[in-house]
């Protein structure tokens, strides 16, 4: 069964069903009594249900399930054209993602950025991180509400925000200006990188401004996620 059709954990199963995600099975540990919620839904949208023993589910997701499997169609992703038309409709703060491949730090920051208002998310076909049962977990359901847009190239979705007169601003720890003293246009979408690489030079680029965060102890830098969450927090209170 292919991880990327997967999905566990009572909270993400929950949003899936609340956000009509099409799901083909779900498994529940047939020792647990709980989750009656979660079973009248699923026998409420008629999708097959299965109780098995929880060795079942431990060899579908290594054993980080909390007693509840399900498998769903893959997770629907937007291209370039879908961005436009996105932009279109008055949306303007996008997160472009260069680089982030860790599955975990990504449902972070796709929860963060769903939960603030962001209206989109924007990655690369390639080098990024997958979309699969830890991100969807990872994202507690997150990801079922808002739009991730893939494209071929990244530097292809900033010409295009940046020709409908969308700011780039680019987190950098060796930004010149603190993001503190930085006052955010309505019409900005923001750009985060690894944090084994950063964001590359060639999107640096493009940036119309590059901010840091302070740091004030001896630990040089955060967590990417952590990071993305004080930018987009930053950028929406001026919203």
């Amino acid at each position: 069964m292919p991880e990327s059709n997967i999905i566990f954990g009572k909270r993400t199963v929950f949003e899936a069903l609340e956000n009509d995600v099409q799901i083909d099975k779900v498994y529940i540990d047939r020792d647990n009594q709980f989750m009656e919620n979660i079973k009248r839904k699923v026998r409420e949208k008629s999708i097959q249900i299965s109780f098995v023993p929880i060795e079942k589910l431990n060899r579908l997701t290594k054993g980080n399930h909390q007693g509840i499997v399900a498998t769903i169609s893959p997770i629907k992703t937007l291209d370039l054209n879908s961005l436009e038309k996105s932009i279109i409709d008055n949306n303007f703060n996008f997160l472009i993602l260069d680089s982030v491949t860790d599955t975990k730090n990504f449902g972070a920051i796709v929860r963060t950025a769903e939960c603030l208002g962001i209206n989109g998310i924007i990655i690369s076909k390639s080098g990024s991180s997958p979309i699969n049962g830890e991100t969807i977990k990872s994202s507690s359901g997150a990801i079922f509400n808002i739009p991730i847009f893939k494209v071929d190239h990244i530097k292809d979705a900033i010409f295009l925000l940046k020709a409908n007169e969308i700011k780039i601003v680019s987190a950098d720890e060796k930004g010149e200006n603190s993001i503190y003293d930085y006052k955010f246009d309505r019409k900005t979408s923001i750009v985060m990188g690894s944090e084994g690489k950063g964001i590359s030079k060639s999107i640096l680029s493009l940036s119309d401004n590059i901010l840091m965060i302070p740091m004030k102890g001896k630990v040089e830098s955060l967590n990417v996620s952590v990071a993305t969450g004080i930018f987009i927090s930053e950028l929406t209170k001026e919203l």
